[in-house]
């Protein structure tokens, strides 16, 4: 099959597999539940839009609260280590001169020594490697290597672990401001149990776009929360501190499309101790243009699809093990929900038709639970004032459906290996 044929496939695939599960959730929505309560003689009829749009209203709300109580408790009471064996912190750097200083100016504020910095640039990136050897020069505890294996995030933190003679790393990407206390907090947890500390990471809201850009983040990771409850812990590849035994027993980081998300099922399969903290918070600068939210999102959406079917594959070349179970559910049901959000979206749309005021809970659930977020990191001095774009918010849970649909398809029938990289500025 010709390239065009297939990208002709995966566009007349994508918007039929849309306006599908669009039809699915408005003929669902019509569906009758009835609850008869016999000795009481009553009898109640309940449309499945409602059942669903409440079961949802639930669920945001019972997250959201948890997500909220996270966040705002007292992160003074976290305890911290600021002396120890040496820490490395690892800052991957890619096409980022314009931006790789936050992240190694915001790694020196630490509190922990001692600290020393890698900047692993890549060997065609002529500026980057310009200005990471600047910041040598600059300041003594940065250091610059170059990847001898290039092409890929995943490769640059493999060399640098094995180049440094330190046995605790942090990774931070270029365009991040590492929380002050990030370093000490994470090495109380790694010098006890943990093998994996894990920070929470929010985009900087510096106009209509970046705000999209926070508030698709807070849904997310409220979403984390539910794979916690069955102990499968979210870890990254940037705010992650984690020790040389952990990343040499699940073999490094894959060299995949979205290494963080194939690293956390990395870390469940071999039974790590991953802690995350979500008061040691740090920022990354976020898309500026709905081009590049679009093209980021649908990279990672990608990578979920990707990790899924590798998961997937994986489990099924021996006998399958309860971990496997999990983490396979984990990557297949993250995609499949994504689809399930288009369902639901069309039982609002039907609900909004029907009945405004019966949207009223989950639109509610949805902005208080990043009120509250917003709210905690704008007290830190960590984010501004929310654009007017805010009240869009509910618009990620559409976009978010969207995206798998797409990413789904462009896997299976397009995607050749390329990555959308997003432009900084620094801001």
């Amino acid at each position: 099959m010709s390239r065009v044929s297939r990208h002709v496939m995966e566009r007349a695939g994508t918007l039929l597999g849309i306006l599908g599960l669009f039809v699915v959730g408005f003929l669902t929505s019509l569906d009758v539940w009835t609850v008869v309560i016999a000795p009481l003689f009553i009898r109640v009829q309940f449309l499945q839009g409602v059942l669903s749009v409440g079961a949802f209203s639930v669920v945001i709300a019972a997250i959201g609260l948890l997500l909220v109580r996270d966040v705002w408790r007292d992160d003074a009471a976290d305890a911290r280590v600021r002396s120890g064996p040496l820490v490395q912190a690892i800052v991957p750097a890619y096409r980022d001169a314009d931006v790789v200083d936050a992240s190694v100016t915001s790694l020196l504020e630490n509190d922990y020594d001692p600290l020393r910095i890698v900047i692993a640039v890549e060997p065609d990136d002529e500026r980057t490697r310009e200005r990471a050897a600047q910041l040598a020069e600059t300041y003594e505890p940065v250091e610059v290597l170059v990847n001898d294996a290039p092409g890929s995030k995943a490769t640059a933190i493999n060399n640098a672990v094995e180049w440094s003679p330190a046995d605790h790393f942090v990774v931070f990407d270029a365009d991040e401001r590492a929380s002050p206390a990030f370093v000490s907090t994470a090495m109380d947890e790694l010098l006890g149990e943990t093998d994996v500390f894990q920070g929470r990471r929010v985009p900087r809201p510096t106009g209509p776009v970046e705000t999209l850009a926070y508030c698709e983040r807070v849904v997310v990771q409220a979403g984390y929360l539910i794979g916690d409850m069955v102990g499968f812990t979210h870890c990254q590849s940037s705010a992650t501190g984690f020790t040389r035994e952990a990343i040499e027993a699940v073999g490094g980081y894959a060299d995949v499309l979205t290494e963080d998300i194939y690293f956390s099922h990395q870390c469940y399969q071999a039974d790590l101790t991953v802690a995350q903290n979500r008061r040691c918070t740090s920022s990354m600068e976020a898309p500026h243009t709905i081009g590049d939210l679009w093209g980021q999102r649908k990279r990672w959406r990608i990578g979920h699809v990707q990790v899924s079917h590798l998961r997937a594959r994986e489990a099924l070349t021996g006998r399958p093990t309860l971990a496997d179970l999990v983490t396979v559910g984990r990557a297949i049901g993250a995609v499949l929900a994504g689809g399930a959000l288009l369902v639901l979206t069309a039982h609002v749309l039907f609900l909004m038709i029907v009945d405004p005021s019966s949207v009223i809970i989950p639109f509610a659930a949805v902005f208080t639970m990043i009120g509250g977020v917003w709210l905690r990191d704008l007290r830190a001095g960590r984010i501004d004032r929310p654009s007017w774009t805010v009240v869009l918010a509910p618009l990620v849970f559409l976009g978010h459906g969207v995206l798998t649909v797409k990413a789904v398809l462009e896997y299976v029938l397009t995607w050749d290996g390329e990555w959308y990289q997003v432009t900084k500025t620094g801001a």
